[in-house]
């Protein structure tokens, strides 16, 4: 054994994250077939969603139990390739409904357990500044640094929407130009902002 750690056969797949091109994909593609083929590695359920935006791979390397997804890129997006950091992760929100498009019922139960939830100081929320729908809010779950903005049901459709947004407390972007709503029990009002 060397002093160096060996490096997962995912990672030697695909030198960067994202596909700069469709050569780049192609050969990306040739090898993950190889590897699969040869049985070093399994294609595996996807546990917490990078994006609800895009349809998702994992894939676990048999030896070392290594974990990649893979988000095939739809030019000009470039995709990703990337070493999951914890596959038994759940996401905290998709727990709490399991669909993007919920019902005017699963939207009124979703919206009375965030409420709890933000009473409680579990979630922190904002108003969305950049819906157009009046009564969409933006949750955050500082634990998980996971966020997710609700729009209310449209009377067009009666359906809602639930997604995933890309904002982090580890990239200085949670809350952002939003403002925190304060919950009563922490000295404010639904209305008060910090």
């Amino acid at each position: 054994m060397g002093l160096l750690p060996r490096r997962s056969i995912l990672s030697k797949l695909h030198p960067g994250q994202e596909f700069g091109s469709l050569e780049e994909l192609l050969l990306f593609q040739q090898r993950l077939a190889a590897e699969l083929e040869k049985g070093a590695v399994e294609r595996i359920p996807v546990g917490k969603l990078y994006s609800h935006t895009t349809p998702e791979e994992w894939y676990r390397e048999k030896d070392s139990g290594t974990v990649y997804r893979y988000i095939p890129p739809e030019f000009p997006l470039k995709g990703r390739w990337a070493h999951v950091e914890d596959p038994e992760e759940r996401s905290y929100f998709e727990q709490l409904c399991g669909t993007d498009r919920p019902t005017k019922e699963q939207y009124a139960s979703l919206a009375a357990e965030l409420e709890k939830r933000w009473r409680q100081g579990e979630v922190e929320r904002a108003p969305s500044t950049s819906s157009k729908i009046a009564g969409t809010w933006v949750y955050h779950h500082a634990p998980s640094d996971e966020t997710f903005e609700l729009f209310p049901p449209l009377p067009s459709t009666g359906w809602a929407m639930w997604r995933k947004v890309f904002r982090s407390e580890k990239a200085g972007s949670w809350p952002g130009e939003l403002k925190r709503d304060v919950p009563p029990a922490r000295g404010g009002t639904e209305r008060e902002r910090k």
